[in-house]
């Protein structure tokens, strides 16, 4: 009997080369899995076939040698007999490497594909903190600039930064701080005078203008 179950395609979207690199090299990486029922979708050779399809919109450029590559993902399986553990094929991982951030087209056009072929598909981002020295990264939705993740300060900065927008008036500022003796004293905007930490804290804060609104 087929199976009735649709295989999953991972579609990941992430950055690779020097931060400092304009534009920034990225990986393209599609993840399929395999499912028995004697369906075409638990067969290696097609699965790497649609592999090699959907990452034939990634080329390289000219001159450079293709970096296209679809490999194998497999499992320890089960002991048989005499005790021996053989490994299974579980699923097809294919990757490309790109000059820079692919742009919409072609990465809807490879999800396109994947649907086509049958798959049940997500594709990811993956975002990196824009903080100098800073290596904290998230997977989010492809295509989405102005989604914050979870536990960020912003769409572009993780929340292991203290920073702090004034409420009134949209100022940023870098906080630092120190134990307090006593009762520390407020902090408000120099821009506007709004308080950015009420009196009283446990801790002594000075906040640095970063930008003014």
């Amino acid at each position: 009997m087929l199976s009735m179950k649709k295989p999953v395609a991972t579609v990941t979207v992430e950055p690779t080369g020097a931060r400092a690199s304009i534009p920034r090299a990225h990986t393209i990486k599609v993840l399929l899995n395999m499912i028995a029922g004697g369906s075409r979708h638990g067969e290696k050779i097609y699965v790497e076939a649609v592999a090699r399809k959907v990452l034939a919109g990634f080329p390289p450029a000219d001159g450079e040698p293709d970096r296209r590559r679809v490999t194998e993902m497999s499992v320890r399986g089960r002991p048989g007999k005499g005790g021996a553990v053989g490994s299974v094929v579980v699923g097809v991982e294919g990757s490309a490497e790109w000059h820079g951030r692919p742009g919409d087209d072609p990465v809807e056009e490879l999800r396109e594909t994947l649907l086509g072929e049958g798959y049940r598909v997500a594709v990811r981002e993956r975002r990196e903190c824009a903080e100098p020295a800073c290596r904290v990264d998230v997977l989010i939705d492809w295509n989405r600039p102005s989604e914050i993740p979870a536990g960020w300060y912003s769409n572009r900065v993780c929340g292991g930064h203290n920073y702090r927008t004034c409420a009134r008036c949209k100022s940023l500022y870098a906080l630092s701080s120190t134990n307090a003796a006593g009762q520390a004293p407020a902090v408000h905007c120099e821009v506007c005078g709004q308080v950015l930490i009420e009196w009283g804290s446990s801790k002594v804060w000075i906040a640095q203008l970063v930008a003014k609104a």
